[in-house]
């Protein structure tokens, strides 16, 4: 099985949605308001509960860091804060109880597959697309919605 590592958001750009009110890549206002049904954190990578937390909502570029050209869209985080997910724990399972889309890139931000998972499948496809030696990284993301939810990398990776 491929080592990997799960990459969330990092801590100083949710943190910056949370405490400036503008997202640290493009400065676009952010939005903070009790949280609606199926909303995952992009931060700690676990359910922000409807009607009980408050959820920060911002524009993030996933590609940030890794690849010149951006691709911005809407994220979520805990507005009160939370811990960020550790990049050696396992695939967030509960995150694909929902249909999910992976997109797998090769440097260049050059897509070379998109599969739609579910719980069931997610690991077998992980597996299957790191196996191909151009898949430098993987975005998980929603299938209902489009957004970003994390990244996965092989774990001999650089850290982000």
């Amino acid at each position: 099985m491929t080592a990997m590592r799960i990459v969330a958001v990092p801590t100083e750009v949710a943190d910056a949605a949370r405490l400036s009110g503008k997202d640290a890549h493009f400065g676009f206002p952010t939005f903070t308001g009790p949280a609606g049904e199926g909303l995952p954190c992009r931060h700690c990578l676990q359910w922000i509960a409807q009607g009980e937390e408050l959820a920060t909502l911002f524009t993030l570029d996933p590609f940030a860091g890794l690849e010149k050209l951006p691709l911005p869209g809407p994220v979520y985080v805990h507005a009160d804060g939370c811990a960020r997910y550790a990049e050696e724990g396992p695939l967030p399972a509960h995150l694909m109880s929902s249909p999910r889309t992976l997109n797998a890139y090769e440097k260049g931000r050059r897509l070379v597959a998109q599969e739609y998972v579910n719980e069931s499948s997610a690991s077998e496809t992980i597996e299957r697309l790191f196996a191909r030696p151009e898949v430098a990284y993987i975005h998980v993301r929603s299938t209902a919605a489009g957004c970003f939810t994390f990244r996965i990398e092989r774990e001999s990776q650089s850290k982000t």
